[in-house]
């Protein structure tokens, strides 16, 4: 093909090049890629223009004797290889690779490691192929550089496993790049930003607020700015920072971030993490309330416990009758706090508290004690001094009253009053006991009683002395009703 030809045949890539000068079908070649732009080589046998032409291949090539010595290298090759050609031409084509060399099968692509100056072997993909050259019979190999496909693929292996353990995670992930920008989110973390996080800023994809400024870290977050606070995030490390989203005083998030890096150990941006931790607060402060009503509890029991203790020894005529008295006293104390850990604090029927006390003088089947009334859901508030009152009741009736001789009963029935605040009416009537003296003197069992309705069930008592037997009328609501600490002055009033 002449040079004046103005129909030059261009050839996409070198390996049609390098097959049209092997078969003779051109005596000229344009390259390419040329940094003096389209050349026209004329080639008649001569050495010069196959140089040229493998010396604009993008990859390593170079010529190899029928003996496997290398005659000529390429620039690209001594890139590739860090030597000069100096260094590789008259040598081995073998001392090349790294391990078994490979096998060159016409046109046929095999991979190896090409040994480098830097003792790092470098994978390529060699393809051969026998070439002619003004006479001589020789083999042309490239070498094309794998590295680049292999990072390449080792990227996308990556980005897929990332994308895989953000789709599973159950917390809120964020990746940001080093100017602050969202690259990555998981599920959770883009319905906590309510509309698309990719491409936007952290602070404006999520504003955050210190939850708790006495510690020290959250307080060093808020002095940020919102700028600043997306580059710090994106470079420097936080650990278990309490925030919460602006306007949600609701939910409770504890803000981590770590450096994003590369092999090189350079940061390329972050790694955010909100977990949402508001169940576990939310617990926490229960806990918190618990322990100090817990707190408070204990010291209105042992408050109560001292006084009654108190008055108890004050209107005891022995030690044995102070003992009876004050163990019969601590355990009504006892059957409440059982009753009330048993329903988690809840409350009891009012019918299942008379059972529970009044238990040690009912026989299977008895009819000395009978009670009868509405079913009742006492507030737990109620249970402790209710017991405390109906103890005292029965220890009366079982020292001086109906409870004391063999043919005496006790009647006790209540209903529900009121129309609006609801209160229990309750009698209590015994008969057939000793024969009742009229105005009896005023005990501390007694006054226990009237003070606890009082000051406790915010109620009323009243006690007739009926020759045939005592009846005690109680009023209280079944709401509203004072705490413990009520029981607590109650019994301390008395004292």
């Amino acid at each position: 093909m002449s040079p004046s030809n103005p129909k030059l045949p261009l050839f996409e890539d070198a390996d049609e090049t390098v097959a049209a000068i092997h078969q003779g079908d051109v005596d000229a070649v344009v390259v390419m890629r040329s940094l003096e732009g389209p050349r026209v080589i004329l080639l008649h046998g001569a050495e010069e223009p196959y140089r040229v032409l493998v010396e604009s291949m993008s990859d390593g090539a170079l010529t190899m004797g029928p003996d496997g010595v290398i005659l000529y290298v390429n620039d690209r090759l001594c890139e590739q290889t860090g030597y000069p050609s100096t260094h590789l031409v008259g040598s081995d084509l073998t001392s090349l690779f790294e391990g078994q060399p490979p096998a060159l099968v016409p046109e046929v692509t095999a991979e190896a490691k090409l040994l480098r100056n830097d003792s790092n072997a470098m994978p390529v993909a060699v393809w051969s192929r026998p070439i002619s050259i003004g006479g001589t019979t020789a083999t042309l190999v490239r070498l094309v550089d794998l590295s680049i496909h292999r990072r390449a693929e080792q990227i996308a292996t990556a980005e897929r496993f990332a994308r895989s353990v953000l789709e599973q995670s159950t917390e809120a992930v964020v990746v940001l790049s080093p100017d602050g920008h969202i690259t990555h989110t998981s599920g959770p973390a883009a319905r906590l930003a309510q509309r698309s996080p990719i491409g936007r800023v952290f602070s404006e994809a999520f504003p955050l607020e210190a939850r708790n400024t006495d510690e020290p870290e959250t307080l060093a977050l808020a002095r940020f700015s919102t700028d600043s606070l997306n580059t710090m995030l994106a470079t420097k490390p936080f650990h278990g920072v309490e925030v919460k989203l602006r306007g949600d005083d609701k939910s409770t998030f504890l803000l981590s971030a770590g450096p994003l890096v590369d092999e090189n150990k350079t940061n390329v941006g972050s790694i955010v993490t909100l977990t949402d931790i508001s169940e576990r607060k939310r617990a926490e402060e229960q806990q918190t309330t618990l322990v100090a009503e817990l707190n408070h509890r204990v010291k209105n029991i042992l408050a109560i416990v001292q006084s009654v203790a108190a008055q108890t020894l004050r209107s005891s005529g022995s030690l044995e009758n102070f003992a009876g008295a004050f163990a019969g006293r601590l355990k009504a104390l006892a059957i409440a706090h059982d009753i009330l850990t048993e329903t988690r604090w809840i409350g009891i029927g009012l019918s299942e508290l008379l059972a529970a006390v009044l238990a040690p003088y009912r026989a299977p089947g008895g009819t000395r004690i009978s009670i009868s009334g509405p079913p009742i859901l006492l507030p737990a508030r109620a249970v402790v001094p209710l017991s405390m009152v109906l103890n005292e009741m029965t220890t009366n009736a079982a020292k001086y009253g109906a409870l004391s001789t063999p043919s005496g009963t006790v009647e006790i029935t209540w209903q529900m009053t009121g129309d609006g605040e609801k209160s229990v009416d309750l009698v209590w009537v015994e008969r057939g006991g000793p024969r009742v003296k009229a105005a009896a003197p005023t005990g501390f069992g007694t006054k226990l009683i009237d003070h606890v309705i009082r000051h406790d069930l915010d109620g009323n008592t009243r006690i007739e002395f009926d020759p045939a037997g005592v009846r005690w009328t109680i009023a209280f609501p079944v709401s509203g009703l004072a705490g413990d600490r009520g029981a607590a002055a109650a019994a301390l009033a008395i004292a």
